[in-house]
């Protein structure tokens, strides 16, 4: 009996985490919506990341695939600080994911060639300062953690569960942590710190659509593959400008 084939395409994670995305935009923007609008997008920026690691296994020009990504980034910066300028509102425009995801594609091709060329001198300094890079960007810590993760156990399920899992809990579970004097600790831990002030480790839920994905890529359209590109700044827009005009 053949085995049936995981659900979702590429395309259709992507709009799966778009939507999701938007649902976590909107109560970032309009805080009268429920908190868990904020619960289900942390479920969309690791399927982002997931999709961008196989992309970098199937695309046929990874310089392209990095250089199109960082290219958005800058658009975006540039749209976002014209906006910003012209319409200025008490809550910043600083989402800017194309960063993270292009240094991402970045990282994975210098640990590549490090790999294939054994040219610690060259590619140990450059892995180095992308990742120092990627600190500066809106995924941070948990972008370079998931672009690791998602790279050296994409054949390892079994591995990238786990990893995953350790590394998106670690960090919620021990920013409870208060080091007030050189010996005084204190765990603050509570429900409103799980739910209220930290829940990023919320991504956690986004591990079973990585199962569900079945390797292909879906539409083939141009429309489908520049999607994410105008969707991603074009909605953020939208929302903080429409928000500009209620409260103005």
């Amino acid at each position: 009996m053949k085995k049936t084939l995981p659900l979702l395409t590429n395309f259709q994670l992507k709009c799966i985490a778009a939507l999701l995305m938007v649902l976590d935009h909107l109560r970032a923007f309009f805080p009268v919506l429920p908190l868990w609008f904020r619960y289900l997008g942390r479920l969309s920026a690791p399927i982002f990341f997931f999709l961008t690691v196989e992309g970098f296994f199937h695309t046929k020009n990874r310089g392209r695939y990095a250089a199109r990504l960082l290219a958005g980034g800058v658009v975006m910066a540039a749209g976002s600080g014209i906006i910003t300028h012209f319409f200025p509102s008490d809550i910043g425009l600083y989402n800017n994911i194309f960063f993270s995801l292009g240094l991402g594609v970045a990282l994975m091709s210098a640990w590549q060639q490090l790999q294939e060329t054994g040219d610690e001198q060259l590619f140990k300094p450059v892995i180095f300062l992308i990742l120092i890079a990627m600190l500066f960007t809106e995924a941070n810590i948990y972008g370079i953690m998931m672009v690791l993760v998602f790279y050296r156990f994409r054949e390892r399920k079994d591995l990238l569960t786990l990893f995953y899992v350790v590394g998106t809990l670690l960090p919620s579970l021990v920013s409870p942590l208060s080091f007030r004097q050189p010996l005084s600790i204190s765990y603050n831990l509570s429900i409103q710190q799980f739910f209220v002030i930290d829940y990023q480790w919320m991504m956690v839920f986004a591990l079973p659509f990585f199962f569900l994905y079945n390797g292909e890529l879906g539409s083939r359209r141009p429309a489908a593959k520049w999607f994410f590109y105008i969707f991603y700044p074009a909605h953020l827009w939208i929302l903080y400008l429409t928000r500009y005009w209620i409260f103005a």
